[in-house]
């Protein structure tokens, strides 16, 4: 499992970033969220790194705390 920082999710298209502490960008799709979990930016998390079609792609994404302080 990789950790990281989400950089945005955009609800309305329901996908973003996370910036994780690999120094690689993942994106993440809605369908890649935990049940039940919600993200914003800031959020810290944790996620399965998986090669998507158009590069790194983080799955099942948990928050682990609220926000980076």
């Amino acid at each position: 499992m990789v950790e990281g920082t989400v950089k945005f999710f955009n609800r309305m298209r329901n996908y973003g970033f996370i910036n994780g502490d690999d120094g690689t960008s993942y994106f993440v799709h809605g369908t890649g969220l935990k049940e039940g979990v919600e993200i914003d930016e800031g959020d810290r998390v944790s996620f399965k790194a998986v090669k998507g079609d158009k590069g790194p792609k983080a799955e099942d994404v948990e928050k682990l705390k609220e926000k980076k302080e």
